[in-house]
């Protein structure tokens, strides 16, 4: 430090302890002399270094809060974030209403066949039915009938005649014509029996409305003995079964052989009448 500058500053301290008794002490760098009489005079030193920062000092208080200030204008929309991770399934809505009927759509293909269901529960008894007819079974068809001669084929069909019965139970039987009507609906069961005799055909049908039904047959070689077709058949009303001797034209010596012994026969019987 200067010589001239210390000496200042030593007189500025002596001038501080005289008039500390009227005033209190003031900085050389306050104080303003007021002193021009020219006897002295005070210079100001340069200015020194700047000190170290000090200490922070306490955090003051809060001032009061103040006014709200005006809302600012809305910004411009921001870039598209990225897709956020999916999020859990949320719960089941409610049923929606139901739609318009929609048209029939084509048939699907048949399903394998169901496994046989349970036994349904007994029905109720029905209504009584009404009485039903009774039938004449003092006239329950029955017929067996003979010949007791040979009968030969014709040049045309010829039908087989009887002159020997064992029973015609309802008369439906006609041993004259050979044939037999049917009166009372329902199952028959017929047969008939001849004797093939040596070196003559046998050859017939049990005809039923001029239809052939079941054959009768034995060729004409040197044998002989009996023969026999049967037939069951449902029958109605009116209808009517006998039996057709073959013509000369389809088998040659024709014959259905019989004696008094009766070999020739012919059989039938309601067995089921129709309900």
């Amino acid at each position: 430090m200067d010589s001239k500058l210390l000496v200042l500053v030593m007189i500025v301290h002596l001038i501080c302890m005289v008039t500390a008794q009227d005033s209190s002490c003031v900085r050389c760098c306050d104080y303003e002399p007021t002193n021009t009489s020219g006897q002295f005079s005070i210079l100001r030193g340069e200015k020194g270094d700047t000190g170290e920062r000090g200490l922070p000092g306490q955090i003051g208080k809060a001032g009061p809060i103040g006014e709200k200030g005006t809302t600012g204008e809305k910004g411009s929309n921001g870039f598209p974030g990225y897709r956020g991770p999916k999020g859990i399934q949320g719960e089941q809505g409610e049923p929606g209403a139901s739609g318009p009927k929609g048209s029939i759509g084509p048939s699907g293909l048949q399903g394998p066949r169901g496994s046989k269901g349970l036994r349904g529960t007994k029905g109720e008894m029905g209504s009584k039915g009404q009485k039903g007819e009774l039938y004449d079974f003092e006239n329950w068809p029955v017929f067996s009938v003979a010949r007791s001669s040979v009968q030969n084929g014709q040049s045309s069909h010829t039908t087989v005649t009887y002159d020997f019965t064992f029973v015609n139970i309802g008369n439906d039987m006609n041993l004259g014509t050979g044939i037999f009507t049917c009166h009372i609906p329902g199952v028959y069961f017929f047969t008939f029996a001849t004797l093939k005799y040596n070196n003559k055909h046998a050859a017939a049908f049990i005809m039923v409305n001029n239809t052939p039904k079941a054959r009768i047959f034995g060729d004409d070689k040197d044998w002989q003995g009996m023969i026999s077709q049967s037939l069951t058949i449902t029958l109605t009303a009116g209808n009517t079964v006998w039996v057709r001797i073959d013509k000369h034209s389809e088998y040659r010596n024709v014959q259905l052989h019989s004696n008094n012994k009766h070999h020739t026969t012919f059989n039938g019987q309601l067995i089921r009448p129709a309900v």
